[in-house]
C-alpha cells in the first residue's frame, strides 16, 4: 500500500472516530442544554419544540420500491468478497471468543455499510483491522475515499455548529448563562415570526 492510500485510511478513521466523540457528546449536550434552557426560560423551550407552519411534511415512506446503490467496480467487489469471508457470522463457530465473534461481526457490519453505500474508506478501514492485503487504488478509488471523509468532516461541523454542542463547551457557568438567555430570546422570537406570517 502506498504512503497516499496509507494516509487517506488513516485521515478516514479519524475522521469518523471523531465523528462518534462529537455525536456522542452533541447528545448529552442536547439533554442538558434543553434542561438548563427549561430551568432559565421554559417559555423558549415550548418555542423549540412548537411545530412550525413552514416546515414541510417528511417525505412518504417509499413501501414498495427498493432503492439499491448500484456502482462497477470490479476491485471493491473483489476486496469486498475476501473480508466477507474472514468476517461473515455464518463462520463464527464456537473456536471463536465471544471477543472475536463481537469483532468479527462489526466488521462484517461494516464492510456491509461499505458495500451499500460505496465507501472505499471504511471498506480499508475493515481490511486494516483484519490484515487483509489490498491492491494499489485507482485515482477514482482515492477520490472516493477523499469524499467520504469530505461527508464525515460535514457532519461533525453540523454538530459542532449547533447551540447545545457550543454552549456546552463554553468555559464557565457566567458564560453558559448568558448564552442561554440569548438562546431562549432566539427561540422566542422565530415562533413569533412563525405565528405573524
Amino acid at each position: 500500500m502506498d504512503g497516499l492510500t496509507k494516509k487517506l485510511i488513516r485521515d478516514y478513521i479519524y475522521y469518523t472516530e471523531t465523528l462518534e466523540d462529537v455525536s456522542q457528546i452533541s447528545s448529552e449536550a442536547e439533554k442538558v442544554f434543553r434542561g438548563a434552557l427549561e430551568e432559565i426560560d421554559p417559555d423558549a423551550l415550548k418555542a423549540l419544540a412548537a411545530p412550525r407552519q413552514n416546515d414541510e411534511e417528511p417525505p412518504a415512506a417509499r413501501s414498495n420500491i427498493e432503492e439499491t446503490i448500484h456502482f462497477d467496480d470490479k476491485d471493491f467487489k473483489k476486496l469486498f468478497r475476501k473480508l466477507a469471508v474472514k468476517c461473515h457470522p455464518d463462520k463464527l463457530d464456537d473456536s471463536f471468543s465471544e471477543r472475536e465473534k463481537k469483532f468479527l461481526k462489526q466488521c462484517y457490519n461494516d464492510i456491509t455499510e461499505a458495500n451499500d453505500q460505496y465507501n472505499w474508506g471504511l471498506l480499508l478501514k475493515v481490511s486494516m483491522d483484519l490484515e487483509v492485503e489490498i491492491d494499489e487504488l485507482n485515482q477514482s478509488q482515492l477520490d472516493n475515499i477523499q469524499e467520504n471523509i469530505a461527508k464525515v468532516r460535514d457532519k461533525i461541523s453540523k454538530y459542532e455548529e449547533s447551540m447545545a454542542y457550543k454552549w456546552y463547551l463554553l468555559p464557565n457557568a457566567d458564560n453558559k448563562r448568558e448564552y442561554l438567555k440569548q438562546c431562549a430570546n432566539i427561540f422566542k422570537g422565530s415562533i413569533t415570526n412563525v405565528f405573524r406570517s
